[in-house]
């Protein structure tokens, strides 16, 4: 309970800050729902519909789609795609070289390489290093625009505090990429989660992620509260079979 107490006050210390800092900060709200299906064994397809608003005024929908192969706790692999779509303003915002609030919005393809690191004691070390082009435009009728390729390494601590609630925590480097220049690292972000797992088809987690710009140099960063929704279709499949 102690560690459940300890949990729930680092989000809500979380979200205060997030409160504090809004004079010097662009605040994000993130929701998405993410469905899951395991085709074989060690094979499995992802499909997520995202939502992500600032307070900047821009609004972006996106649709995700990720197949990954795992050879086993310790490696896995994965390839995916995003196409993004903008709202409330126009996607020329780009042009216009202020892409600080807006740079997420872009369709992007990624390849990844994950797995866990050790288990001990209820802890878990996970690894992520995915490869990133991101494109704008790719997925609709006007001229593509090719923004940035990132190499991202993302380390992140799991641990159970009861069978159905976990707390977790990590880091996250992005390194750019571009032509005629050095690679860098471009900004750095945190996380801290709680995540519920209802049932075996049903799981839920509210996160919040802390992004700083490292280059070019930026006194402004981004708060992010983050609310994610998972269903697992061969659970869901299953029980539906059990009921007929």
């Amino acid at each position: 309970m102690n560690n459940i107490k300890i949990s729930l006050f680092i989000i809500a210390f979380s979200w205060s800050f997030l409160r504090l800092e809004a004079q010097s900060s662009t605040n994000n709200i993130w929701s998405d729902l993410n469905l899951s299906y395991r085709i074989f064994k060690n094979f499995d397809v992802k499909y997520e519909l995202g939502n992500r608003i600032n307070n900047n005024q821009a609004r972006t929908n996106y649709n995700d789609f990720v197949v990954k192969y795992s050879f086993n706790n310790f490696f896995k692999i994965a390839l995916g795609t995003r196409r993004s779509e903008l709202s409330l303003l126009d996607s020329s915002i780009f042009i216009t070289q202020i892409e600080d609030h807006f740079e997420e919005i872009s369709d992007r393809f990624h390849f990844d390489i994950s797995g866990r690191v050790f288990k001990l004691n209820g802890f878990r070390l996970k690894y992520r290093l995915r490869s990133q082009r991101k494109i704008i435009d790719f997925y609709s009728d006007a001229p593509v625009t090719y923004k940035r390729t990132y190499i991202r390494t993302r380390g992140i601590i799991e641990y159970d505090l009861t069978k159905k609630l976990k707390t977790s925590g990590g880091s996250e480097l992005f390194f750019s990429f571009e032509d005629d220049s050095p690679v860098y690292i471009r900004k750095h972000r945190y996380m801290a989660a709680l995540e519920y797992d209802f049932n075996k088809i049903y799981s839920a987690r509210i996160q919040y992620l802390y992004q700083k710009k490292v280059k070019p140099l930026s006194e402004e960063f981004f708060n992010i509260l983050a609310f994610h929704l998972k269903i697992d279709l061969n659970e869901l499949t299953q029980k539906f079979k059990s009921k007929n």
